[in-house]
């Protein structure tokens, strides 16, 4: 007996928000997500310098106050060297399907700017720029692309990297399909970068500034007063756990954006996986920080071991993958011609093993949905061990010994509801194969 399938008609309210986004249209929507973006990237920066200002001029926190800037500058300069390494990398791109081309050489003018905002450490900033450059482009124009501007078709066989190519046939297409391939294109740069800038600078800052605050709070608490450097460090703390969880759910909207074989995100979908990857960052560093208070050197060998087998599980992916169609997609700054063989690929595993530290950034299909089960599964039981552990060490008499346990347990709660709200609901797979 067939299963009764039914279409239910949304109404035209809803649709907005809980229909996928077009693949080949930037939209309002897309200039909203980078509009929010940036406003998160100052506000997150701006926070933790004011942090850092505060921690100067209080004595309970002056002598964290060093460390609170090298954990925002020195992964300021790690990211934006990325960044800026692949915009050289940019003027030679492979396509899924074999296709590679040159793109545009930018003008010595464009460098300058570039090398400028680099130095500055606003990569962000300029991705965010080409995106809505390229993305209102493409909107605007349907004549042909200019002479100057087409992009040039190269023998990805006789392409040893982006300094060589073999010219086969200039791309005559639209101006508006030119810029919309720069945009798709700058939209997964824009997104890879925000996801190690988040992940690489918002991490650490996040584990010492509770660190920091698991000795500061009890005494204020007592005391009845809460300084200016504690209030600086909660909002810190929140715009870190902002950006860590949008930067995970951009880079997966991003990725689906410009695999064509993949459905978007809608609006509803994006909202609601940020929401789980908040609910699964938040205590796990909540964990860190407070098992490092009573167990540094065991949280320093946990952590270290975690991040070296998330490194390696990264890098045996890229070498051994046997579809190198569903490796780009992911990994988009890979030649197909021997991708394992550049040392930049084992810096990027190193960056998304920290990435894999706190959350697992489920871009869709069957097999990364049961490894995603399975790595939730395991970072409970991480996170149940190291505040027991953290439990034992207090005397658990206070109310703020009990409050983690309890926030623990609740974030996971949430995290599996606003998951299962996702997949159910608005993850694009099911949607289709519901509709269908």
């Amino acid at each position: 007996m067939h299963g009764l399938r039914v279409n239910f008609v949304e109404p035209e309210g809803l649709q907005i928000l809980t229909q996928p986004m077009q693949q080949s249209k930037f939209g309002v929507f897309d200039t909203l997500t980078v509009l929010a973006s940036l406003g998160l990237f100052y506000f997150d920066v701006i926070s933790d310098i004011l942090v850092a200002y505060y921690m100067y001029n209080d004595k309970a926190t002056e002598h964290w106050f060093l460390t609170t800037v090298l954990v925002l500058v020195v992964p300021l300069i790690i990211v934006n060297g990325f960044s800026l390494y692949w915009y050289w990398f940019d003027s030679y791109v492979c396509e899924l399907g074999g296709r590679c081309y040159r793109t545009p050489k930018a003008s010595p003018c464009q460098w300058f700017f570039r090398i400028l905002g680099h130095l500055l450490l606003h990569a962000s900033v300029l991705r965010y720029i080409d995106i809505m450059y390229y993305g209102i482009k493409s909107n605007q124009s349907t004549s042909p692309a200019p002479e100057e501007d087409r992009v040039e078709e190269v023998d990805p066989k006789k392409s040893t990297g982006p300094s060589n190519g073999v010219p086969t046939s200039p791309a005559t297409c639209s101006s508006g399909l030119h810029y919309q391939k720069l945009w798709l294109h700058a939209e997964r740069d824009t997104a890879t970068v925000d996801l190690l800038s988040s992940l690489i600078q918002d991490a650490p800052q996040l584990i010492v500034q509770l660190y920091v605050m698991s000795f500061t709070i009890p005494d204020q608490a007592l005391e009845g007063y809460m300084s200016p450097t504690l209030i600086m460090q909660i909002l810190s703390v929140m715009a870190s756990f902002m950006a860590m969880s949008w930067s995970v759910g951009s880079f997966a909207k991003a990725i689906r954006l410009a695999e064509p074989n993949m459905g978007n995100l809608s609006p509803a979908g994006l909202i609601s996986l940020t929401l789980t990857h908040y609910c699964c960052i938040a205590p796990q560093v909540m964990c860190f920080a407070l098992f490092s208070t009573k167990y540094l050197l065991y949280f320093i060998i946990v952590v270290g071991s975690h991040w070296l087998l998330a490194t390696l599980i990264t890098f045996l992916t890229i070498m051994c993958c046997p579809n190198p169609v569903q490796l780009q997609a992911a990994f988009i700054h890979d030649i197909k011609e021997g991708p394992c063989r550049r040392l930049d690929d084992f810096f990027f595993s190193s960056a998304c093993g920290l990435v894999l530290l706190f959350t697992f950034p489920d871009i869709g299909g069957r097999k990364l949905q049961i490894s995603g089960i399975l790595f939730h599964l395991l970072r409970l039981l991480e996170e149940c061990s190291m505040i027991a552990f953290w439990y034992l060490k207090t005397t658990g008499d206070m109310w703020y010994h009990w409050l983690p346990l309890l926030l623990v347990s609740l974030f996971f709660l949430l995290s599996v509801a606003f998951s299962s709200l996702y997949f159910f609901c608005f993850h694009p797979d099911y949607r289709k194969h519901y509709n269908a």
